[in-house]
């Protein structure tokens, strides 16, 4: 058995089938193209919106920074000692002289007296100018302040005999000078 085919007979390409497919691929790749550039479009404003709005933060960055023309380090210098000026007068503003002067109540003797306090808010110490009775008096004083837990860091700077009348009658006290360091 012998399988003859005649091409002639029929047309051998469907011209029919091939526009209709060609048709519809072009359609495909229309939509495709449609769909594509409304999505540019829509980076496009987008990126329009965002450029504007950088630009409003550039200006508003700059408005908070100030001019930098004028910047000198010894305007910085200036400024610099300023705010640790201003710093030092919070801290001295911070300090609360009754717990202090309450922690040295509870501290001192009955026969030393304070003189003067002399507060240094940078090294955070207090230099104390004292008079006690007699020498026993100092120590248990300067004892006192080195066994207290907040205190303890004082030290002796100096002392002299120091004599003072009192209704006429001339004692001899001791002067004595002390830094607490971390007082506060």
């Amino acid at each position: 058995m012998e399988i003859k085919l005649n091409l002639a007979s029929k047309s051998y390409l469907n011209r029919q089938k091939v526009r209709f497919w060609l048709l519809l691929t072009c359609a495909f790749m229309a939509l495709l193209l449609f769909f594509n550039c409304f999505y540019g479009y829509q980076n496009w404003q987008q990126l329009r919106l965002l450029e504007s709005h950088f630009q409003e933060l550039g200006g508003q960055v700059s408005d908070v920074q100030g001019d930098l023309t004028g910047y000198t380090p010894e305007k910085y210098a200036e400024l610099k000692s300023e705010v640790a000026l201003e710093n030092e007068i919070a801290a001295a503003d911070q300090f609360r002289w009754t717990t202090l002067l309450s922690r040295f109540e509870e501290l001192l003797p009955a026969d030393v007296s304070i003189r003067t306090i002399q507060p240094n808010f940078k090294e955070h110490s207090v230099q104390l100018a004292c008079i006690a009775r007699d020498v026993s008096a100092m120590t248990r004083f300067v004892d006192s302040l080195l066994t207290s837990e907040d205190l303890n860091q004082a030290y002796l700077q100096s002392h002299s005999e120091v004599e003072s009348d009192l209704n006429g009658i001339k004692l001899a006290q001791v002067g004595f000078s002390l830094v607490i360091r971390e007082a506060f």
